[in-house]
């Protein structure tokens, strides 16, 4: 059971990825202060808590009786999602680029609660592990990922300072960029694996 819940946790961490929480919030304008990044952090984390418990409770209801979609096949477009925004990490060694134009704390629903947080490989998932281990597990995985995504989010700019002196950041984005892509077609190769299982 401990197992369970320590593998499923960092394999969730490793899809919120909080490395890329620390590229957002370093390009923060310096008005936005500590307290600031505070409220973004606990914000956009308690959105994320929400968004993935109700797709751990009743993901597998709205996929089957709402959109009539199979799991595998939301694993499988998943999968290359993930797989597209690691690629581009990879590639470009950016995960999102802010609008100076847009307001800072609106940023803390969309794009860091979602999809940055609960986006679509975090959310198919948390689906999937739902309909392998009990529910109550996967939301305390859930709950764990988030608190240690938190933590980083809040302490990201003193993270972010030594990284940049050092020219490390960019090396550590498309380390995680070819991580997460990894992570995405591994997903997908589940979902393909699943339907060839049902044929």
């Amino acid at each position: 059971m401990l197992s369970n819940f320590v593998n499923m946790s960092l394999f969730l961490l490793a899809l919120i990825n909080p490395i890329s929480k620390i590229v957002v919030i370093s390009v923060f304008p310096d008005t936005v202060d500590f307290k600031g990044i505070v409220k973004i952090s606990v914000r956009s984390t308690i959105a994320a808590l929400i968004m993935l418990v109700v797709f751990a409770v009743s993901g597998h209801f709205i996929l089957h009786t709402v959109f009539h979609v199979e799991l595998y096949a939301f694993q499988i477009v998943g999968g290359f999602v993930v797989f597209f925004y690691g690629f581009q990490a990879l590639r470009q060694g950016v995960f999102f680029e802010a609008d100076a134009h847009q307001n800072i704390m609106d940023l803390s629903i969309v794009p860091i609660a979602s999809p940055l947080i609960a986006g679509p490989a975090t959310i198919t998932a948390t689906i999937s592990l739902c309909a392998e281990n009990p529910i109550p597990l996967v939301i305390a995985a859930i709950s764990a990922a988030l608190a240690v995504n938190l933590l980083v989010m809040i302490l990201a700019r003193f993270i972010s300072k030594p990284l940049e002196r050092v020219n490390l950041m960019g090396a550590l984005i498309r380390i995680t960029g070819l991580f997460v892509a990894s992570v995405g077609i591994n997903l997908a190769l589940s979902g393909i694996k699943t339907f060839v299982a049902t044929m």
